[in-house]
């Protein structure tokens, strides 16, 4: 799974590069807000998986009623016998379905205005913004080490903005890199909303991956599919920020669909690659560990980087962005404590040590509770167990 995800998540990134370069009745193919809703499609494409699942479950229950729980995924009979909750109100995936929305759409728009690459290592800007929103919404403390990696990171991604500012004004882009750049920065903020969203409201429960991805994607679908006709309405002048005389000019879309079919092939490209990456993110979220994850997200930006240079997509190789690129590494794999520092007290927090004295204070309050003058309790034989 964790190999899928490194796959499929380059993968979508390169895809939606190559889509942008596309060419359909003689100009490229600039829709951010269209791919929004081909990106849905793709997540909400994942409920046929879920309808195929849930039926062979049900047709293997009815032939083996006396094994029906057996024919459950381990992480469902685990959820069964600990008797969590597992059929959320439908509705609360909506709020999340938002957020996402808000925050590719912002990325897409930005991802016609730099190189992949920027894009993908800028995105790393995430792991900032979401440390904060946990503070404040969830209440989750922040040890040394985790504020070590942020600051690696916040240094990594200026290091990168400020290179691709000054090669930004080099060229004859008018500025677009910086605007692209903005725009990803302000994306990050509505994707840690999305993940502090998601906890808070769905972190008692235990989901299905097939029906989460596939739910978000039919809200996210919706909202694309009331939104797209409003900005077809809306002339717009502006070269940035407006496609072909529109905030998005959909039915051209389809246009160039029709008079490049390769525009075709690059969509449902883009659908495969972010429904197999979504199912498989979900997936090693609940079976990998941090440090598996954070090294994933660590040679997801590599990849792209090395297959954007090798595919033409960056025009240019900065050798100074390598710099921000250490950064981003280094206070990545800090924060999900891949790398512990073993000294100024950076190694007292990690998860282990901090499981290692909750071990060690349940042992010794074991101990009282079993001495001779200890209190009795009736409970006693079973915190034995």
């Amino acid at each position: 799974m964790m190999v899928s995800m490194l796959i499929f998540g380059s993968a979508n990134t390169i895809i939606q590069s190559l889509q942008n370069q596309a060419v359909g009745d003689k100009n490229y193919f600039m829709h951010p807000y269209f791919q929004t809703a081909i990106m849905f499609t793709g997540e909400f494409s994942v409920f046929l998986a879920y309808g195929v699942k849930k039926w062979k479950l049900a047709r293997d229950a009815a032939k083996n009623p006396d094994q029906a729980n057996m024919l459950l995924s381990p992480g469902t009979q685990q959820a069964s016998e600990k008797k969590l909750k597992m059929n959320p109100n439908p509705l609360l995936l909506a709020i999340p379905a938002a957020f996402d929305c808000t925050a590719s759409t912002l990325m897409f728009i930005a991802l016609t205005m730099v190189p992949p690459s920027v894009y993908q290592m800028m995105r790393g800007f995430i792991n900032v913004v979401t440390p904060f929103m946990s503070i404040f919404f969830l209440k989750k403390k922040q040890y040394a080490h985790h504020w070590l990696g942020v600051i690696s990171i916040v240094l990594g991604v200026a290091g990168v903005g400020v290179v691709a500012l000054f090669e930004d004004s080099d060229s004859d882009s008018g500025g677009s890199i910086g605007l692209g750049i903005i725009l990803i920065l302000v994306a990050q903020f509505f994707a840690g909303g999305l993940f502090v969203v998601e906890e808070y409201f769905l972190g008692d429960y235990y989901l299905d991956p097939l029906k989460v991805v596939g739910l978000e994607g039919m809200f996210g679908l919706s909202y694309c599919l009331v939104m797209l006709p409003i900005m077809q309405a809306v002339r717009c002048d502006g070269d940035k920020l407006c496609q072909f005389g529109y905030v998005e000019n959909s039915s051209y879309a389809f246009y160039q669909m029709a008079d490049n079919g390769i525009i075709i092939l690059l969509s449902f490209g883009i659908m495969l690659s972010i429904a197999a990456y979504n199912v498989s993110g979900i997936t090693t979220t609940k079976l990998a560990s941090a440090a598996q994850r954070a090294t994933i997200d660590t040679s997801r930006t590599l990849t792209v980087w090395l297959v954007s240079l090798a595919l033409g997509l960056e025009k240019d190789f900065y050798w100074q962005s390598i710099f921000g690129f250490i950064f981003l590494v280094f206070g990545t794999l800090v924060y999900n404590e891949v790398v512990v520092l073993p000294f100024c007290g950076l190694d007292q927090n990690t998860k282990e040590k901090l499981e290692e004295r909750s071990a060690a204070n349940k042992r010794n309050a074991n101990y009282m509770n079993t001495s001779p003058g200890a209190p009795y309790s009736a409970s006693r034989n079973q915190r034995l167990l």
